[in-house]
């Protein structure tokens, strides 16, 4: 079956004042079908959010293709890529800096309907408390200001506004890191009712390994602008392959105390993308790292069905 997204050989590089550049994404391909939830993970500084803004054009890409339904999406003029950004939107990840202050919940939700000049005003109001409704806001707070609602009321708006054109495809990035943990269940399992009543597709992105465990069918790992490991679910939790994989889901924190199992053997810090490591970029932080792992960069390697990696241990 032909996915939604198929994104291939994905770059992004900043060119900074001096000259170097800054490669935020360096490659990253993988596939989403419809339906189909994929989590991104990774350190803070790895590109996981320059992907998502990168794939929305928000960031004009250096190189690769993201293809939706077929069409890629970085070879599209003005007028076209308006139409398809019908199709795609996203959720940010701050969810006050996000939403224009001087604007009322109701007109910030109704703007991208006036931008595509969709129905007359009164079906756009109709299609406001509608959407409001299906995240949970009493249509009574439409006239009011993002100051005037909690974080996760705000972040309720946000989806409204996403969901206002019926895109196939939300990009969320960070969607719920900025909300207190009982907001953050509220906002997931919210995500998730609307992703079954319209056949959402998501490409999720998050720093915490329990709220993407808990809602993506499958999971990429990324470091340093490349995805080093990409499996179902289920089958990276369990079997782990890639060293950085394995240490990210051992620094992640267990409140049981007989679940806590061994500590990350990694150590230092993530290296700069202006001066990235040669060979795998992972080497100077891997407890198994090889001379070969400090020349040459590992291929893309299918280790079990719908597993792949990137490392010589394989």
């Amino acid at each position: 079956m032909e996915p939604l997204l198929a994104v291939r050989a994905v770059a992004k590089h900043f060119e900074l004042p001096h000259g170097s550049l800054l490669k935020a994404v360096d490659g990253v391909s993988f596939t989403v079908q419809k339906g189909e939830t994929v989590g991104v993970v990774g350190e803070s500084g790895c590109g996981k959010s320059t992907l998502g803004k990168t794939l929305l054009r928000l960031y004009e890409p250096t190189a690769g293709a993201a293809l939706l339904n077929g069409t890629d999406i970085f070879k599209l003029g003005a007028s076209e890529l308006k139409l398809a950004r019908r199709k795609m939107q996203m959720i940010f990840q701050d969810p006050f800096s996000s939403l224009n202050p001087r604007r009322s919940a109701a007109s910030i939700i109704e703007q991208p309907l006036v931008i595509h000049a969709m129905g007359t005003q009164r079906e756009r109001q109709e299609r406001v408390d509608d959407l409001m409704h299906e995240v949970g806001l009493d249509i009574r707070y439409r006239d009011r200001y993002p100051h005037q609602f909690s974080g996760g009321q705000r972040q309720r708006v946000g989806i409204a506004r996403a969901l206002a054109l019926n895109p196939e495809l939300v990009i969320c990035d960070e969607a719920v890191s900025a909300l207190d943990v009982s907001v953050q269940a509220q906002v997931i399992n919210l995500l998730l009712d609307l992703q079954q009543q319209h056949g959402l597709t998501y490409v999720f992105i998050a720093h915490d390994l329990s709220v993407v465990e808990f809602i993506s069918d499958r999971i990429l790992v990324m470091y340093l602008g490349r995805v080093v490991e990409d499996a179902p679910k289920r089958e990276l939790v369990s079997k782990r392959l890639h060293p950085y994989t394995q240490a990210l889901f051992l620094a992640s924190p267990v409140m049981d105390p007989d679940l806590r199992g061994k500590k990350a053997t990694v150590s230092g810090d993530l290296p700069s993308p202006i001066n990235p490591p040669s060979g795998c970029h992972f080497h100077p932080r891997c407890p198994h790292a090889t001379a070969k792992c400090k020349e040459i960069y590992p291929e893309r390697k299918e280790i079990s069905p719908g597993h792949f990696t990137s490392c010589h241990l394989y």
